[in-house]
């Protein structure tokens, strides 16, 4: 501290005190350190300290919401590969007489009508297709009878999960009608993926 000058006064002249050096003209209290660099106000280190520790908070958080992101998408891809157990099940009004003659099967206009189709869903990475929701075809099968035929498709076709296509055409006893019915579902899942009324 001999050959400094005091950042107060510019005298030259200090007398060592317990923790330091002092200036003889103004009392300006110099803290000794070990790499012999005048000691930052407290106010600075404070304020440091804080914009520090809002960059940190700030970066940790970034880093979470990014990491949302993947971890968003294998919680959906898991979703889609999972077999479906919930589906939207059919609820009916009461059977419409009118309607229930004109129709193939068990069927009623009001069936139909409370047939949920499954929403697609395509997977551009993979470039396959696959259905969330969507009635159940057992248990449509339960409330309209075994179907009169069936079209399966075993493979994946252009993406597209195996499917079957199920056609209604005939009254209960065996009878044409003018009017068929048919549902295509999913095989893996029986999650209904169209519907057709001719």
């Amino acid at each position: 501290m001999i050959n400094k000058e005091c950042m107060n006064c510019g005298i030259t002249q200090f007398h060592q005190v317990e923790n330091g050096w002092q200036c003889d003209y103004c009392g300006t209290l110099y803290i000794e350190q070990k790499k012999q660099q005048p000691p930052e106000p407290i106010h600075h280190q404070s304020t440091f300290l804080k914009q520090k520790s809002r960059l940190a908070i700030g970066v940790i958080l970034a880093l979470g919401f990014i990491s949302l992101g993947p971890l968003n998408y294998f919680i959906s891809k898991a979703d889609n590969n999972e077999p479906a157990v919930s589906y939207e099940p059919i609820e009916i009004d009461s059977p419409d007489s009118t309607t229930a003659t004109k129709l193939p099967g068990k069927w009623t206009q009001d069936i139909y009508d409370s047939v949920k189709v499954a929403t697609e869903v395509y997977d551009a990475d993979n470039e396959k297709y696959s259905f969330t929701g969507g009635s159940n075809y057992k248990e449509l099968e339960k409330l309209v009878g075994k179907p009169d035929t069936l079209i399966s498709w075993e493979k994946e076709e252009h993406g597209m999960p195996p499917r079957v296509l199920a056609t209604w055409e005939n009254t209960e006893d065996g009878e044409y009608v003018d009017h068929s019915i048919s549902v295509t579902y999913e095989k893996k899942t029986q999650r209904i993926t169209d519907k057709d009324y001719q």
